[in-house]
């Protein structure tokens, strides 16, 4: 493998160590460019989640979390080379190895919980490997896994005859679905037409409507089945919803935004060049090493399994204990009444410390330097970076949910509901009412009054930004579910205010 593409996986791998992509991007990106599917073999049948990419940095970061092995599907690597013409530009003919990751039903567990309440395109034939799942090691159901098979091969062949689910797409799907089935044009030939992005999806040219209406702009070429978006105005904003979610295609959207940022013609040569070796220089990927060291490349899979495996032995040390007291109870007299509250004050206590040791990374000192930490404002990401700790176990610290051993949970105040709606909530008030002004001046776009509230935020010193889909669930919210997205009891004033001109019943 090239230097500089082994330095790029590792960039991509270490960016996402601590916590995965999210699921409607992997769900996009398999809806791009995956399969799943049941087959049918001469002793039984076989089952999994195949993806597949020249590309091998967005399948480590996927077997890394949820398992799986990366294989080649060609027998390229003996004979494939990267060849630079005269100009040094990387030959558009260079044949790039396929390399795909496959997780089949001895792992799959987890990326299906991951994913399957998230993807459009093949919504089917996750809810058939789904169901298949629960046969996978049941003897005596052939007559199940057979219905299932038929099912599932079905959906896969007759691609026109999907029902999509188009109310799960969003920009991580978008994201997800770019990396794999996006592109970024730079054509020198033709000066009138200098670059543009497209999507394409052969089967689905319904889907790129969707997201067509859903982004706001670009157009559908309907010869080709493109998402097409020629505007640089329009491709400047694509640009920067997409690029924080991009994996495949991070490097060359970045030499894209240069390009459409210059004018100067040998500027535009290099980054020309660049953009040329991203897409067509070949990654010669050992897949054969890899399989050895399965502790490195799959810690977050081994991780999660050894979670489910400490929780289901402490779930049944629990049932055993509660069986155990049954018996004591049903042994002893009303003169040991106080020693069995005893004991289940200790057995609560000693289940508590259990559980949180089965999660296997939180000890008393790590709980101490995690407070140390908040005491000193750090965020909860930075905290997260800075102990290599998932992000629920940072907030179970904060919250007091987790303590140390010789201490005593804090009993909490229980809030209502609207309360802790409030309490998550990611925007400030002031900026619901900007969001509402806006939709009710309809003079900007909804991604105009996401760059005026970032660039507000960024005057404020403010690091965390506002995302575009929160402007978008706020309009879902008034235009289909009628309701506005703060609580009377907020500002009885300014809601009556706002009920009156968006005619909120």
């Amino acid at each position: 493998m090239s230097n500089s593409i082994e330095i790029d996986n590792n960039k991509h791998l270490e960016r996402y160590k601590n916590k995965p992509p999210s699921p409607s991007y992997i769900a996009g990106f398999i809806d791009g460019d995956g399969c799943i599917f049941i087959r049918k073999l001469l002793n039984g049948y076989q089952s999994g989640i195949a993806i597949y990419q020249s590309r091998t940095n967005i399948l480590q970061v996927i077997r890394y979390h949820f398992g799986g092995s990366i294989t080649s599907s060609s027998n390229r690597n003996n004979k494939t080379e990267n060849i630079m013409t005269e100009d040094g530009f990387y030959h558009k003919h260079n044949v790039r190895n396929e390399y795909n990751l496959m997780i089949r039903s001895n792992e799959y567990d987890f990326i299906i919980d991951y994913i399957k309440d998230h993807l459009v395109v093949k919504t089917k034939e996750i809810e058939y490997l789904n169901s298949f799942r629960k046969y996978v090691n049941i003897p005596d159901k052939n007559t199940e896994k057979e219905e299932l098979y038929k099912l599932c091969s079905y959906s896969n062949k007759h691609k026109s005859e999907r029902v999509l689910k188009f109310e799960n797409i969003n920009i991580e799907y978008i994201q997800g679905l770019f990396d794999a089935e996006g592109c970024l044009c730079i054509n020198k030939q033709k000066k009138s037409l200098p670059c543009f992005i497209s999507i394409t999806q052969q089967n689905n040219l319904d889907l790129l409507q969707k997201i067509v209406d859903f982004l706001g702009f670009g157009n559908i070429d309907s010869r080709n089945t493109y998402l097409v978006i020629y505007k640089k105005s329009d491709c400047k904003k694509f640009i920067e919803l997409v690029k924080p979610g991009l994996i495949v295609k991070y490097n060359q959207i970045c030499e894209f935004e240069k390009f459409l940022d210059t004018d100067d013609i040998s500027i535009k040569n290099e980054i020309l060049k660049n953009t040329n070796k991203e897409k067509h220089e070949i990654e010669i990927f050992d897949c054969s090493n890899t399989q050895q060291s399965e502790n490195i490349t799959k810690k977050g899979y081994l991780q999660k399994v050894q979670y489910k495996n400490n929780m289901n032995k402490i779930i049944r040390q629990i049932h055993q204990l509660g069986v155990n007291r049954q018996k004591s109870e049903s042994m002893k007299g009303e003169k040991n009444h106080n020693y069995g509250k005893k004991f289940s004050e200790e057995t609560r206590k000693k289940m508590s410390i259990s559980i949180r040791e089965a999660k296997g990374v939180v000890n008393d000192e790590i709980i101490i330097k995690v407070r140390k930490l908040l005491s000193d404002g750090k965020r909860n990401v930075d905290i997260e970076k800075i102990m290599n700790l998932p992000r629920h176990i940072v907030t179970n610290i904060k919250t007091g949910d987790i303590v140390c051993k010789d201490e005593e949970k804090v009993e909490k105040v229980v809030s209502s509901c609207n309360e802790r709606n409030i309490k998550r909530r990611k925007i400030k008030l002031e900026e619901i009412y900007f969001i509402l002004d806006k939709f009710l001046e309809n003079t900007m776009t909804q991604v105009d009054i996401l760059k005026e509230l970032n660039k507000k935020r960024e005057q404020e010193n403010i690091k965390e930004m506002v995302t575009i889909h929160i402007i978008k669930n706020m309009k879902k919210s008034i235009s289909n579910e009628n309701k506005l997205p703060f609580y009377e009891e907020e500002n009885p004033e300014k809601y009556k205010h706002y009920s009156i001109l968006l005619k909120i019943n």
